[in-house]
């Protein structure tokens, strides 16, 4: 199922009385998930994804704009009728019921369609000419089945008979998509649903829920300020900060070319390391230090802000930036330099391979084009190159 956010917007009105001004929680939001895919909403607190998720859900009403589901526009309809299913981050499941009662609660008053067939089985169709239907509850047999359908997929056919509290946070969390998954939804949503797991535990389920989504090809959305989460698991992803899209596009291509400093400071661990710079002759310029030549197109003379990924140093005796190496911390297969530029005295951190041979003091490195960027000190800071 396609979906398509059109103009949304979403403002909560203020207190004029209080000088409390109102609050844009989504400006102008066009995007496009795709049919089948897994989409991140990515950004810190108070950038407006899970508002966002909420009026795609149906639970917020918008201000404007639209909310379509392929070729269906549901911006007005109720939460129930849009055909989702979604899980928030604190699983909300029933303490006192099984697990198989929890996924199965949603099918219990749920009413199906079928068509009404003539003694010959052909459809009887009503005064405007469309088919006639009926509703009908499930029956105990077709629940069951569906219960252990879903309950296959992700992987807790063995905990159905167990309450919740006999339950780690994960498996917590997959009864959470399984009673979201039961009734077939069309569109998937989760809300920051690995936030109250521990590091090695949401490392696990975020893979389970790539897994899932997978094996289901159920378009998802997927809630989130981690972008070690989105980056890993997403096919595409949008980075937002105050309720206004940053960019949009794969995780890689995203993380490869930010369009500004905000979106290159968000995505990264560590964090791009940013220096006062300057390009003069088409060059970038830290201190005097020139560290990347530029040959992609022409930028006049000008001060800039440098941004350096973490991976983007070569050790190099004969390199252009000297580091201060004030600490060295091992990671196993990588070593990661905690290191300050003369120009700048700010530690900021370097990831090199482990082989290499580094101390503490000063060292000179190289810089990799591609890992090197320029933003513009004016404005939203957009990359220059």
């Amino acid at each position: 199922m396609e979906i398509r956010l059109k103009h949304l917007t979403k403002t909560f009105p203020g207190n004029p009385k209080k000088n409390i001004p109102d609050t844009h929680a989504v400006e102008d939001m066009n995007l496009t998930v795709t049919d089948g895919k897994l989409f991140a909403l990515l950004g810190p607190s108070g950038c407006g994804k899970s508002t966002t998720l909420y009026m795609i859900a149906g639970l917020l009403e918008p201000t404007s704009g639209e909310i379509w589901f392929g070729d269906e526009d549901v911006t007005a309809l109720a939460p129930e009728k849009r055909g989702i299913g979604l899980v928030f981050q604190n699983y909300a499941l029933y303490p006192h019921m099984t697990v198989y009662k929890n996924v199965a609660f949603p099918l219990t008053n749920l009413r199906i369609e079928e068509k009404i067939l003539d003694k010959d089985g052909k459809e009887v169709l009503g005064p405007d000419g469309k088919p006639l239907v009926s509703k009908r509850r499930l029956s105990k047999d077709e629940i069951d089945k569906l219960v252990h359908e879903t309950a296959k997929i992700v992987q807790i056919e063995e905990y159905l008979w167990r309450k919740p509290s006999q339950l780690s946070g994960g498996q917590q969390q997959r009864v959470a998509i399984a009673r979201a998954l039961v009734k077939h939804p069309r569109v998937l949503l989760l809300d920051e649903p690995l936030s109250n797991l521990d590091a090695r535990l949401r490392l696990q389920t975020r893979e389970e829920i790539r897994r899932i989504q997978q094996e289901t090809g159920i378009t998802t959305i997927f809630v989130t300020h981690d972008q070690e989460e989105a980056m890993s698991i997403s096919d595409s992803l949008v980075v937002m900060k105050l309720g206004v899209k940053q960019q949009i596009g794969l995780p890689q291509d995203v993380y490869n070319e930010p369009d500004n400093r905000f979106v290159a400071n968000f995505l990264g661990t560590p964090p791009i390391n940013f220096y006062g710079g300057r390009i003069k002759g088409n060059k970038i310029y830290i201190g005097k230090a020139m560290v990347r030549e530029i040959t992609e197109k022409k930028i006049p003379n000008q001060d800039v802000t440098v941004g350096i990924r973490p991976e983007g140093i070569v050790i190099d005796p004969e390199g252009p930036l000297t580091l201060h190496v004030e600490r060295i911390l091992t990671m196993g297969r990588d070593i990661m330099l905690v290191a300050s530029n003369p120009d700048e005295l700010r530690p900021e951190k370097f990831v090199i391979d482990a082989f290499e041979k580094v101390g503490v003091g000063d060292v000179r490195v190289s810089i990799k084009p591609h890992k090197c960027f320029a933003f513009s000190k004016e404005g939203k800071e957009e990359k220059l190159i």
